[in-house]
């Protein structure tokens, strides 16, 4: 199978794009590519571009674009994921499988029982580890579209941002998920390790958002979101 690689947009053909350190180490040292290796590029918005493997310098490479060989137009239903922070590796699960199981928008939530400290500069090196996520993990799948990563940001905000947009409080002890889903866009809000506090979900509740459980069994945070979201792509069809 013809390696996949991001490349921020606009793409043209005979644009000639430096690999990143990590796409190069991928490219030639685990998948052991020489120049004239073919690769297929993506933007990240539906574009998927021909593009071979080219020496710019006496150790460094690049990509070379050819031909866009396929168009496809941003999903009509968004599927949103809202997300407590979780620590660590939990959080990269969540990110990389989300991806795969088709979510549309991703919003990180900072919550009062998120056991993560993120300062600023913090944030934006996070910021771009998850997007390496989603674009290693969008890449595996064959996605094209890249889910839009919100965030972080505090509840009130993410539902502000949600306005209008179905959503489903995943809520140990409440009433099953139902079989019959909103066939619309929807939204999934789910808490960090130690869940919402009572404030965080009345303040969902009150905003039109419905608690669901996904049964008896207590999953970990970061199973509990990859459940509800095969649910709904289950009930779309997996479309």
């Amino acid at each position: 199978m013809t390696p996949r690689l991001f490349l921020p947009g606009p793409l043209s053909a005979g644009g000639l794009h430096p690999l990143a350190p990590e796409q190069a180490h991928y490219l030639l040292r685990v998948l052991r590519l020489a120049a004239g290796d073919p690769v297929l590029c993506c933007d990240g918005a539906g574009e998927l571009w021909q593009a071979v493997l080219v020496r710019s310098g006496s150790r460094a490479f690049a990509v070379e674009l050819i031909a866009c060989q396929l168009r496809t137009p941003a999903p009509t239903l968004r599927l949103h994921l809202l997300q407590g922070l979780l620590k660590g590796a939990a959080m990269d699960t969540v990110l990389q499988k989300a991806t795969e199981l088709g979510a549309t928008d991703i919003w990180l939530i900072t919550s009062a029982r998120s056991n993560v400290s993120l300062g600023p500069d913090r944030v934006e090196r996070k910021r771009e580890h998850w997007l390496g996520i989603l674009e290693s993990a969008a890449a595996q799948c064959q996605q094209l579209h890249l889910p839009a990563l919100h965030g972080p940001m505090a509840l009130p905000d993410a539902l502000a941002g949600m306005a209008g947009t179905p959503l489903l409080l995943l809520d140990p002890g409440a009433a099953p998920l139902p079989h019959a889903l909103p066939a619309g866009p929807v939204g999934i809000l789910v808490g960090p390790e130690g869940g919402f506090a009572g404030p965080e979900r009345d303040l969902a509740l009150g905003r039109g958002a419905i608690a669901c459980g996904l049964g008896s069994l207590i999953l970990r945070a970061e199973t509990a979101p990859l459940a509800a979201l095969a649910a709904v792509r289950h009930s779309r069809g997996w479309s």
